[in-house]
C-alpha cells in the first residue's frame, strides 16, 4: 500500500492569481504562512491557503522550509529587478516591430528563472525573440501570452460598480460567463452594460445565477404560447421577484399573471 502524503493548497506570490497543489517536504505548516516552495529545482514563495490535504493530485511543488526574512527581503528584491527585465524586454519587442505587451515578470528567489506575461491581439511568432532575450538575459526564460481577463487582474483596475476588480481581491479562478446567465436574469441592456474592464461579461453575473434559476422555476418561458382559462396569449415578460408573468392576448392587451395560476399546458403550437 502506498504511502500517504500530505499537501497543501497554496497561492504564489506574484502578478497572477497562481492556485496549485504542493506537497509537504518535512514539517507541516498552517493557513496564512508564507513558505519557500520548490518546484523544478526552482524556489519561489507561496502563501499557504488550506492545509493539510490528504494525498493532493498532481502537486506541481515540494514545501521545503517556513520562509525567513532573508527570504522575504530578496522576494521583494526580486519584484524590482523583474519589473526591469520587463521593461527592457517591452523595448526591445516595441524595437522589433512586436506587438507585445509585457504586463508583468515573475523572477524567482535565486535568479535563475524568469517568466514574463504579456498580451497581444493576436497569436505572436516570439521564438527567435525568446532566443535572443534568453541570450542577452543570461536566465532560463518563458514568455506566457494572456487573455484579456487576466491581464484586467494583473493591471487591478476597477469595475463598474466603483470597487476593485472581483478577480483581483478574492476569485481565485476565473470561471466561464455564458450570455445565457445575462438571459436568465432578465438583462436586456446594452454589452457595454454587461461586460466588466477585460471586456468580457462580468463575472458577478454568476453569483446570483442559482437563485435566478430556482425563482424562474414554475414560470414559463419567454415567447411561450399558453393558454389560460380558455384565452390564448404569449408571454412577454416574466418576473423573478414577484414570481409573476406577462401575458398579451390575441386580441392585444397585456395582462400580469401569478405563476401558480398557470395550470393549462402550453399550445400545441410550441411543441
Amino acid at each position: 500500500m502506498a504511502a500517504e502524503k500530505l499537501g497543501a493548497l497554496v497561492r504564489r506570490l506574484g502578478p497572477l492569481c497562481d492556485l496549485h497543489l504542493s506537497t509537504w517536504d518535512g514539517p507541516v505548516g498552517n493557513p496564512g504562512q508564507v513558505w519557500v516552495e520548490e518546484e523544478s529545482r526552482t524556489p519561489w514563495l507561496v502563501k499557504v491557503l488550506k492545509s493539510p490535504i490528504l494525498n493532493p493530485n498532481n502537486p506541481r511543488g515540494h514545501l521545503i522550509r517556513l520562509a525567513s526574512q532573508p527570504d522575504l527581503d530578496t522576494y521583494q528584491t526580486r519584484l524590482g529587478e523583474a519589473d526591469e527585465l520587463r521593461q527592457s524586454a517591452q523595448d526591445q519587442a516595441t524595437a522589433a516591430g512586436l506587438p507585445m505587451r509585457f504586463l508583468a515578470a515573475e523572477l524567482d528567489l535565486d535568479k535563475t528563472f524568469l517568466r514574463l506575461h504579456f498580451s497581444a491581439p493576436n497569436r505572436v511568432d516570439f521564438r527567435e525573440f525568446l532566443r535572443e532575450l534568453g541570450t542577452e538575459f543570461r536566465l532560463r526564460l518563458e514568455l506566457h501570452q494572456i487573455g484579456p481577463r487576466d491581464a484586467a487582474r494583473i493591471l487591478g483596475e476597477v469595475g463598474p460598480c466603483g470597487r476593485s476588480l472581483c478577480c483581483r481581491t478574492f476569485l481565485h479562478k476565473l470561471r466561464p460567463v455564458p450570455l445565457e446567465l445575462a438571459f436568465e436574469q432578465q438583462l436586456f441592456l446594452s454589452p457595454d452594460r454587461l461586460t466588466g474592464a477585460c471586456g468580457r461579461l462580468m463575472c458577478c453575473l454568476a453569483y446570483e445565477h442559482e437563485q435566478y434559476r430556482d425563482a424562474l422555476e414554475g414560470l414559463p418561458k419567454m415567447g411561450a404560447r399558453i393558454t389560460v382559462e380558455g384565452r390564448a396569449g404569449k408571454v412577454v415578460g416574466l418576473n423573478v421577484f414577484q414570481g409573476s408573468f406577462t401575458v398579451q392576448w390575441s386580441d392585444g392587451t397585456r395582462s400580469e399573471m401569478n405563476g401558480q395560476r398557470l395550470h393549462d399546458r402550453p399550445d400545441p403550437e410550441t411543441q
